[in-house]
Parts: structure tokens; sequence; C-alpha cells
């Protein structure tokens, strides 16, 4: 099935995020296709087939494009709290990511010293050193952990097969101010309840987050097994793991 539109171009926004409040979106990606290493049961463009990390070549903005729509955008009169590397799949995947986090670090400093950097990352490259340290540089590492296990990982994620889940965690540990992102949703397979969920619970003790950020499926899922978990049950998980672990989690709801 389809999901929504894919984003058209390099910029888009700023829109009201709930997470970052004024964020300027930037996709790093091809503008005609999802461009992801995984395939997420829930993802909000639908189906595609996950591809390797260590494969993709071509479609990819350049990076003098990049920093040119970038720097059109910073320097429009309206206001930009971060700068959000996002878009139509999973931004790492740019041959070039570590320069284009330079480069954008440079010209925020110059044109928007008060704006933060952000990404919003499926954490499938964290095992390259070149991308962790570039990853290491964000004010905001927002990276996607759903599952506790290589079983659920596979059930959930459907990455493309050479992206490992203990590499993933591995990395995760690594990057200062990491903050975690979970969807959480319930159905034929979940990661709210059972041995999944508290298998998820355990990982997100070890990798010791900065935060962790969970939340439920808001638009029109790739499968539609996937049922949405309510707003007062994120709630109350985020409340009972801050009291039982003192996780440092927040439900957005």
């Amino acid at each position: 099935m389809s999901g929504i539109p894919l984003q058209t171009g390099i910029i888009y926004g700023p829109i009201l995020s709930r997470r970052l409040g004024r964020s300027l979106g930037i996709n790093l990606l091809s503008v005609k296709q999802k461009v992801c290493s995984f395939d997420c049961l829930y993802c909000q463009y639908g189906q595609a087939n996950p591809i390797n990390p260590l494969q993709v070549e071509e479609g990819f903005p350049r990076i003098d494009e990049i920093l040119t729509e970038v720097e059109k955008a910073l320097k429009k009169p309206r206001t930009i709290e971060y700068l959000t590397l996002s878009g139509n799949g999973e931004p790492t995947l740019h041959p070039d990511f570590p320069e284009i986090v330079d480069n954008l670090i440079t010209l925020r400093n110059r044109l928007r010293p008060s704006a933060k950097l952000a990404i919003f990352s499926n954490a499938s490259r964290v095992d390259d050193p070149h991308v962790l340290s570039a990853l290491k540089l964000l004010d905001w590492p927002m990276m996607k952990l759903d599952a506790g296990d290589e079983q659920s990982f596979h059930a959930i994620n459907r990455p493309e097969q050479s992206v490992v889940f203990d590499d993933i965690v591995n990395g995760l540990k690594r990057i200062p101010n990491l903050i975690i992102q979970s969807l959480l949703f319930d159905g034929e397979i979940s990661n709210v309840r059972g041995e999944a969920f508290k298998a998820w619970v355990r990982k997100i003790i070890m990798i010791n987050p900065h935060e962790v950020h969970i939340y439920g499926v808001e638009r029109p899922p790739a499968d539609r097994r996937v049922e949405r978990v309510q707003p007062y049950k994120l709630q109350k998980i985020a409340a009972d793991l801050r009291t039982d672990y003192n996780l440092p989690i927040k439900a957005f709801c």
C-alpha cells in the first residue's frame, strides 16, 4: 500500500514539531522514492525494499545543492529553532553525510547560531566510524530503537540483511546526548506487551540515553495490522518506567 507523499525537495517547512518547535526539514535523499535501510511495518511513506547502506550511491542531491537551499532558507526572516535532517528515508545513507554535517554546522553557526541541529535516524549506520563521528556533533541525535531483541527487530523494522541489531545497540551507547525514539504499537506484532516489551526496556536501560521519546502511530501505517496505542496508555508506560527505573522518558501523544 502507498503512504503519505514524499518530500518534493531538499527543504521543507519550517513545520511546527511536537518535539522540536519550529523545525526546518532537510531532505538529503531522492525525491522520487523512499531511500531506507529499513522497511518498518508502520512507515508513513509506505512499503519499499530496504537498501544496503554500503551499495547506495546514486540519486542523492549534491552537497553544494543542499547547502545552497539551506542557506536560502536560513536567510529568510522567520523563526527556526531546529535544522532537522530527515526526509524521504534514512539521512545517513547519503554517501557524503559526514561532510554535509560539517558544512551545515558551519552554515548554522554563521547564519543562525541559536538554532540546534537534529536528526531523525534509524541508527542503521552507527557502526560506521565516520557516520558515528558526525552523529556525535549533532545537538539532538534522535535515533530509532523500536525493539529489544533480534527477533522483534526483524519483525518490526524489517532491515536490509547486512544490518546487525547488536551493532546498532553498541553504536548507540557511544553517542553523547543520545535521544532514543521508539514507536510503540500493538496488534498481531507488538512491542508494547509481553517479552518484546520487556526486552525493549532492558535495552533502553543498558544503553542509558539522555532521553527516551515514545509515541504512537499518527498517520496511516504501511501495514494495516499495526494497531495504535492510545495516548493514555503511552502516558502510563512513561510514568511507570520513570517510577520503576528512573528512565528519562517522555510520551508524545
